[in-house]
């Protein structure tokens, strides 16, 4: 009743509005229609991949300068456009680039193979008791050589050389292959003693078994 008399007397609630109402709309859609700070119940999404392989796609790369590319970069632009490729909406081009470094990855391929064809068809390798040495000649040039001594029974390697320009080839461990070979057949005890040699042997365990032991 007395609150019937006296209407000034209600509670705040019916007559004012808080400063500040708990209302998430409110503080993620302020009057001014930006965020005003961040929420942390909403997650940050990161960029997708997508976008990222965008950025190579749009590189906009001639085929000259594809072919200037290592291969490991065209491997990793086959993978990122190929991703594109498989989206709803692949980007205009997309598939004609994709031809573009699949067509180049593969010319490499075929370049790397008929090099070594080229260099195992036309490999000589020969023993010069001349100058005391195993040698391996591709497209005859001399590639490697292996300077050796016989003791009676026991072939000693006590030096291996490998041309500048033939290195990195694995023409060092194919000149080693023929010379354990070579020994194994005439019944020479080999006896390693210089790097190219010993790395052979590390690389290629199987061969461990034809090497001897030098005697006291």
């Amino acid at each position: 009743m007395t609150n019937l008399l006296h209407p000034a007397q209600t509670s705040p609630v019916l007559t004012s509005v808080p400063d500040v109402v708990d209302t998430p709309n409110e503080v993620l859609f302020p009057a001014g229609g930006t965020t005003s700070h961040h929420d942390p119940a909403i997650p940050v999404v990161p960029a997708g991949p997508d976008e990222h392989d965008n950025e190579v796609f749009d590189e906009g790369l001639s085929a000259e300068d594809i072919r200037a590319l290592s291969i490991r970069r065209l491997r990793v632009m086959v993978n990122q456009v190929f991703r594109l490729m498989d989206t709803s909406h692949p980007p205009y081009g997309v598939l004609e680039r994709y031809d573009l470094l699949v067509d180049e990855l593969e010319h490499r391929a075929h370049q790397a193979a008929d090099r070594g064809a080229a260099y195992q068809a036309k490999e000589a390798f020969r023993n010069n008791p001349l100058y005391f040495r195993f040698e391996l000649f591709v497209d005859g040039s001399l590639a490697a050589y292996v300077k050796y001594e016989m003791k009676g029974g026991q072939l000693f390697l006590i030096n291996g050389v490998e041309q500048p320009e033939f290195r990195d080839l694995g023409i060092d461990a194919t000149l080693m292959r023929h010379v354990v070979l070579n020994a194994h057949r005439r019944r020479l005890n080999l006896i390693p003693q210089c790097p190219m040699a010993f790395s052979f042997l590390a690389d290629h365990p199987e061969y461990q078994a034809l090497i001897a032991h030098p005697t006291r």
